[in-house]
């Protein structure tokens, strides 16, 4: 009578060493047989055990005359079945001979394997990321370091209409470590129960490829090691516990373009093409090889063939396909997995602008809630087809763009396409605008007004905003400017006037007032222009500080435009405008003219902003051209005009002008050398720099100041108290000194002088 499967050797004398509660170390001791060949036995791998060790066993497992004959008769007929297949059904596929870089990432998996053991959990190793950087490759490649019948591999099918169940997955590893178990349980936990059993103690790797959830692989992980597991998937798979989590990213440029050239290397490809090609393939694995395999299958191709084709976005995911290698291919599967909310975000998300975006732009293109998008967002990162940077933005890549903008394409309509990017600039500039005013005297925080989808609630929020997403709004302010809509444009670039007092150095402002002076002069409104070519000489002069003619030029147009309005305020910032481009190239003696116009038209129209700003121009004039103790004057008249409440600007242009005036008077006294009066200037400027915004840089250079006056003065010590203060404000120094060669200079110098002092005093 043929044996039944529960009667199996392996499998009864695993249910006896259960039932004693007992290890297989355990019994080992108890029985004299070796763990090894308990370990072989109850995985069916060795099915011939001698009548002498059998007896041993049951003597170790005390078992009852029942239980013992049982044994000793199935492994007499265990004896007399025919050989067993090979014990490893389910081997690791072909791996890739040029299996190229993720050094950190195998030795990650290395140590982790390394620390397994049968006292603590198994080590499982969760593998992630988009389709095509090379998960199952790295996968196959970690799992090589174990002997080849120790290996273990199954293709869980995730992206397939029909994955395997939990349930086949248990039956294929469990046949393929125990080819004597001819039924598996039926019920999964039963099924995870017996796979258990039979790979515990057991070093042993076992790779799941292609997971769709957690749920199709959680049966399958051993409470203990010292198996280990690797599990790949586009889904991060979050919901797995006690897990070490590993994400696949492009390769660095080095490893891709190595890639690319072992596969390409008899092409002529020149390094600088091969680092292109690789650029054009986001450095993903898939693409690369793809590309490759295009190159070196087509003779009559060079290098810059292929990367004409592939810098034409339209045709650049056709072209990467080689064969059954098909990077859009590739993207359908993960694509096909989305619906609803998710499928619509993931293909306007290729309406974006810039490289990455905020959830609340992503909630405006998509047309839902915020909460809902979030929800939408989190899939798409689960998935691997998006992902989300450290400072929280979400971006992705070029290939991913490009499929989702040909998804958009083929999914949505002209019409809704052109509503979408309609509705993303009009909310884009809208809250620009909302943003800015938070800045702006006459509105700030509480005033400035609301938008769709986000609320701003303090000039911090709106700062954050507004530089995170200027990637976004700067297009969407050229597409205005192009569509005619300048009027849209003034406002907008009005409405950041403020604010660019705390980013003055972006950039971006040369778009933005560029853009705005043309608008003004197709409106034809010289009041206008006046503004936005004083903004745009400003930009000129303070931003970019590259081109003081063009800010000259700008000065001078807004002097223009202002007189033909009669406007006096706008006249008097016009001359400011011009007074500052002179100062910037060094022609003081003009300068001083335009410096007087401004101060007189500020004061004749009660400007109260502009006053103290004109007046620091005029003393910085008279400095430059010589004649620094006629400017003395002017900068304590610039300290009585901020603390008159008649005359007082707002709050932090009071004291940026104070401060600069006290600075001033300070160099002054030093360059006369009157180092009493100049440590007096000094010391009153201290407490006013304290209260300017992000003061750090502005105290290293009062402190400099400070600690030569008190040099220059004997006073080593103090000097000294100011160079350590300074070193208190570390990272202000250190980033002001590395940038500043001539306050660097200083700074050593002075060093050295109170090092000498130091020799001097000792060698007494």
């Amino acid at each position: 009578m043929p044996m039944a499967d529960d009667d199996a050797f392996g499998v009864l004398l695993r249910r006896f060493r259960a039932s004693a509660d007992l290890t297989i170390e355990q019994l080992a001791e108890a029985s004299g047989v070796s763990d090894r060949s308990i370990s072989d036995m109850e995985r069916g791998v060795s099915r011939r055990p001698r009548p002498r060790t059998v007896e041993a066993l049951a003597d170790g497992l005390d078992l009852g005359e029942a239980d013992r004959e049982a044994l000793l008769t199935s492994a007499r007929e265990g004896r007399n079945a025919p050989p067993a297949a090979p014990a490893n059904k389910s081997p690791l596929p072909r791996q890739v001979a040029d299996f190229t870089g993720r050094a950190a990432e195998l030795a990650a998996v290395a140590r982790w394997a390394d620390q397994a053991n049968d006292r603590s959990p198994a080590p499982v190793v969760a593998i992630s990321g988009t389709a095509g950087v090379g998960k199952t490759t790295f996968a196959v490649r970690a799992a090589q370091t174990w002997p080849i019948e120790e290996q273990l591999f199954v293709d869980l099918r995730g992206l397939d209409a029909k994955p395997l169940s939990p349930l086949t997955v248990l039956s294929r590893l469990i046949r393929a470590v125990s080819p004597a178990v001819r039924a598996v349980p039926r019920d999964v936990d039963e099924s995870s129960a017996l796979w258990h059993s039979l790979i515990r103690g057991r070093r042993v790797v076992i790779v799941l490829d292609n997971a769709i959830s957690e749920s199709q692989v959680r049966p399958v992980l051993p409470p203990h090691g010292p198996a280990v597991v690797l599990v790949t998937s586009r889904r991060s798979l979050s919901g797995l516990e006690d897990v070490h989590r590993l994400r696949l990213d492009p390769m660095p440029e080095a490893d891709a373009t190595a890639l690319l050239g072992g596969i390409v290397e008899r092409s002529g490809a020149s390094e600088p093409q091969l680092r292109r090609i690789a650029e054009l393939c986001v450095h993903i694995p898939l693409a690369l090889r793809i590309a490759g395999n295009r190159l070196v299958s087509r003779p009559g191709w060079t290098a810059d063939d292929l990367i004409a084709r592939l810098a034409a976005q339209e045709r650049r995911l056709d072209a990467l396909a080689a064969g059954d290698l098909q990077i859009k291919a590739a993207f359908d599967l993960s694509y096909q997995q989305l619906s609803g909310v998710t499928r619509r975000l993931f293909r306007r998300l290729a309406l974006v602008p810039g490289s990455s975006t905020g959830a609340e732009l992503a909630a405006v293109l998509v047309e839902e809630p915020l909460m809902v998008t979030e929800d939408a967002l989190d899939d798409l990162i689960e998935l691997s087809l998006l992902q989300q940077r450290p400072d929280g933005r979400f971006d992705f890549h070029d290939l991913l763009r490009l499929y989702a903008s040909s998804a958009l394409d083929r999914e949505e309509s002209a019409a809704d396409r052109a509503a979408a990017v309609r509705r993303r600039d009009d909310w884009l500039l809208d809250t620009v605008i909302v943003a800015g005013r938070h800045f702006e005297p006459d509105y700030g925080p509480g005033k400035a007004g609301t938008t769709e989808v986000i609320e701003l609630t303090s000039t911090a929020e709106a700062s954050d905003w507004l530089r995170a997403e200027a990637e976004n709004w700067v297009p969407a302010l050229h597409t205005a400017a192009a569509d005619g809509a300048d009027q849209r444009v003034i406002d907008v670039a009005e409405a950041l006037h403020w604010f660019g007092d705390s980013w003055f150095m972006w950039a971006g402002w040369e778009d933005v007032y560029s853009l705005s002076a043309q608008a003004a002069e197709r409106l034809g409104d010289d009041s206008l222009r006046a503004v936005h070519e004083g903004y745009l000489a400003w930009v000129y002069i303070a931003t970019t500080q590259e081109n003081l003619d063009a800010a000259l030029s700008h000065a001078q147009v807004a002097l223009e435009c202002a007189v033909r309005t009669g406007d006096r305020r706008q006249i008097g910032w016009a001359n400011y405008y011009v007074s500052w481009a002179l100062k910037s190239q060094g022609r003081h003696a003009e300068q001083i003219g335009f410096s007087r116009a401004a101060v007189a038209d500020f004061r004749a129209v009660g400007d109260l902003e502009g006053v103290p700003n004109a007046l620091i121009q005029l003393g910085m004039a008279m400095i430059g051209n010589g004649d620094g103790d006629a400017a003395i004057p002017v900068f304590e008249e610039i300290i009585a005009v901020v603390h008159d409440p008649a005359t007082a600007p707002p709050t932090h242009i009071a004291r940026l002008a104070e401060h600069a005036a006290l600075t001033f008077l300070t160099g002054i006294e030093e360059e006369a050398g009157r180092w009493a009066n100049a440590l007096r200037r000094a010391d009153e400027t201290i407490p006013v720099t304290a209260l300017l915004p992000e003061p750090s840089g502005y105290m290293v250079k009062v402190l400099m100041h400070r600690a030569e006056i008190n040099a220059e003065l004997g006073d080593y010590e103090a000097a000294r108290a100011d160079l350590a203060t300074m070193e208190s404000l570390r990272e202000a120094t250190s980033n002001l000194v590395s940038r500043d060669h001539r306050l660097r200079e200083r700074v050593e110098k002075l060093e050295h002088a109170l090092a000498a002092h130091d020799a001097t005093q000792s060698s007494r």
